[in-house]
């Protein structure tokens, strides 16, 4: 499978450019004038001197701008458009993607300013193919398709027959190979019609790509040495030699000839770097390169997926790099290198994931049946247009109650939506103050504790730890009454305050305790938002009661994870734990800072429509010989929009 798909590679440059049939865009343009004269001779002279494998040959050469800049100065804008197709053109040969759909999209601008149908349906086509140079498939088929609509309507056989062939090359590449024999055969039958040996032999070529897929290799053999036939047939372009040979090596490796793949592979490696397409020579590279790892020559395998490898990155195919990791992982691990072959296998999962999905596979089915109701849709019309001018005056009236009454129902659909946000606005305002309620009912308690701790260090005259908890205590206030105002604060302003509290509460606290803070490598601190001081009644009762009768030393951890799409956050103390602790103190405190908590998480949870979770468990219920109290949240991972 994965060798029927490099060959499909080779399609994507090869099928639907210029070339393809010997077309060219008949230009509209009136010719009367001078200006319009002298742009189509710079174009053909620019034509004649431009190589696309001599790279030193510039793509925006002198001989194109000169026309541009006629073309825009005499206001020639489909003149232009059409400049701006080459450019595209040769950018996209050169593999240069960015830029090719830069120019395309101008060249498609034009021509739908002029409502240019015939231009339009063409610049749909060649840009199809750079999105599928680039391995994106839905932007792709929703170009072609859009093309294949313009050409019916035209009619335009000739992009009927090039989008055709786009949509079975999309389904071939997402292994949907009876769909796509389909596809290519009501291609190949146009190109037969039109007399195209060039729409012939990449379609019987596509043909056989579809069956070496499905497993029938003669089948495919069968096909290949059809289109390389019709390939010799035409001179003026070895790159159809080039796709065949590569397709009839991959068909003797699925047979097991390893020495018959070898000889066409090499034919068509030749080929390319004569030719100079940096997409063919990886693609060249990589398929003898998993040749000689099936022949058990690995210094030889390695040497050209590596070459590759390194092409395709420069030129940034995604399908390529992604074979090119799974063909040296299954090298490695044939060379009994374990741990880098899962490694190059883990790379190679990441460029899959981005291929081929389930939201790839649901678009072409929707794209395809909408394209189906559509012209059942136009038959229908066609059939039934006398039909309905005789009953028109009946249909007016109709038409007319109809309307009247869909028009009283919108009416009142649209009256009772706007009951329904005012509803829905008032209630989220109640909740939005009844948050800052609850944070303004956590903070007295807070500041009642830390002025407590001042006033024991100036009764026994501890000038020097009171200056320093007054310093300590200035900088956390300003966090607090910063934090105070806003419904989020930063994950960075959250340990702030953490830290400056419990090093307070170190200075204050008669039994020692250390803390530390833990923080996923995974959260970004600049740009994680999490509700203020949600933790600050958890650490004042490991502080004050956990540790408090507790013969070892306090030790506190305060965790923040990243879990997929949520934030972990965990207190975890090493004290007498909390079904030791409710027995010796008053409940009212912590009650009231249960439910104070549980009722923000239950405003969070409205506020960001996520299931938040809330636990306070005794560590000795878990294992019997730890002690101490964990407390863990669940909370939406929450990312500041300013920042992302």
């Amino acid at each position: 499978m994965r060798i029927l798909l490099v060959s499909l590679l080779f399609m994507l440059f090869y099928n639907c450019s210029d070339d393809y049939g010997k077309h060219q865009v008949k230009s509209n343009v009136k010719t009367e004038d001078s200006d319009s004269l002298v742009i189509c001779n710079l174009i053909k002279k620019s034509n004649e001197s431009y190589h696309d494998k001599n790279l030193d040959t510039p793509v925006y050469d002198e001989l194109l701008k000169e026309a541009a800049e006629i073309a825009s100065k005499n206001k020639r804008e489909i003149q232009l458009s059409e400049i701006y197709s080459i450019i595209g053109k040769r950018y996209r040969n050169r593999a240069y993607y960015k830029e090719a759909i830069q120019y395309y999209k101008k060249a498609i601008e034009i021509a739908l300013k002029y409502s240019r149908d015939d231009l339009l349906v063409d610049y749909y086509n060649q840009i199809a193919v750079v999105y599928r140079r680039m391995d994106q498939n839905p932007i792709a088929l929703d170009f072609h398709f859009e093309a294949l609509k313009l050409a019916e309507a035209l009619p335009d056989s000739f992009n009927i027959e090039v989008s055709l062939n786009g949509i079975g090359n999309i389904n071939l590449s997402l292994k949907r190979y009876h769909a796509a024999v389909e596809y290519f055969r009501k291609s190949l039958n146009i190109s037969v019609n039109e007399n195209n040996l060039l729409g012939q032999a990449i379609n019987n070529n596509n043909i056989g790509e579809a069956f070496l897929g499905l497993g029938e290799t003669d089948s495919a053999l069968y096909y290949f040495f059809i289109s390389l036939e019709k390939n010799r047939e035409i001179s003026s372009d070895h790159f159809g030699e080039s796709i065949c040979y590569n397709s009839i090596g991959n068909a003797y490796i699925a047979k097991g000839n390893i020495d018959k793949a070898l000889e066409y592979l090499k034919k068509a490696l030749e080929i390319n770097l004569a030719e100079g397409d940096r997409l063919h020579i990886s693609v060249s590279y990589v398929n003898l390169g998993e040749t000689y790892m099936k022949a058990g020559d690995y210094k030889n395998a390695e040497t050209y997926i590596m070459k590759g490898l390194n092409i395709a990155r420069d030129i940034g195919s995604i399908y390529q790099i992604k074979e090119a990791y799974w063909l040296l992982s299954e090298l490695n691990e044939l060379k009994g290198n374990y741990k880098k072959a899962l490694d190059l296998q883990k790379l190679s999962d990441v460029y899959k994931d981005s291929l081929i999905n389930d939201k790839t596979l649901h678009y072409i089915s929707t794209l395809e049946t909408v394209l189906e109701s559509e012209k059942q849709g136009n038959r229908i019309m066609k059939l039934s247009q006398e039909k309905l001018k005789q009953q028109m005056k009946i249909k007016q009236q109709r038409i007319i109650i109809i309307t009247s009454i869909l028009l009283m129902f919108a009416l009142a659909f649209a009256i009772a939506l706007i009951v329904y946000q005012n509803r829905l606005r008032s209630s989220y305002k109640t909740l939005r103050y009844k948050q800052q309620l609850l944070r303004t009912q956590m903070n007295p308690h807070f500041i009642f504790n830390a002025l407590s701790a001042i006033q024991v260090f100036i009764l026994e005259n501890d000038k020097e730890k009171a200056a320093a908890f007054l310093s300590d205590f200035a900088r956390l206030m300003r966090q607090v009454l910063k934090s105070s105002n806003y419904e989020y604060i930063t994950l960075k302003e959250e340990v702030d305050v953490i830290g400056y509290y419990l090093r307070l509460q170190q200075l204050r606290f008669s039994r020692p305790f250390k803390f530390e803070i833990n923080i996923d490598r995974e959260l970004d601190l600049a740009v994680t938002m999490v509700p203020p001081m949600l933790t600050q009644p958890f650490l004042e009762n490991a502080i004050e009661h956990g540790f408090k009768h507790s013969e070892e030393e306090g030790f506190l951890f305060v965790r923040f994870i990243k879990s997929e799409k949520s934030l972990v956050i965990e207190v975890d103390d090493n004290g007498e734990g909390i079904d030791s602790s409710l027995m010796v103190k008053d409940k009212s405190h912590d009650s009231m800072a249960m439910k104070i908590t549980k009722a923000r998480l239950q405003i969070l949870e409205k506020d960001a429509n996520f299931k938040t979770s809330f636990t306070v468990i005794d560590k000795r219920r878990l294992n019997p010989f730890d002690k101490g109290t964990l407390v863990r949240f669940v909370l939406p991972l929450i990312i500041s929009p300013k920042k992302k």
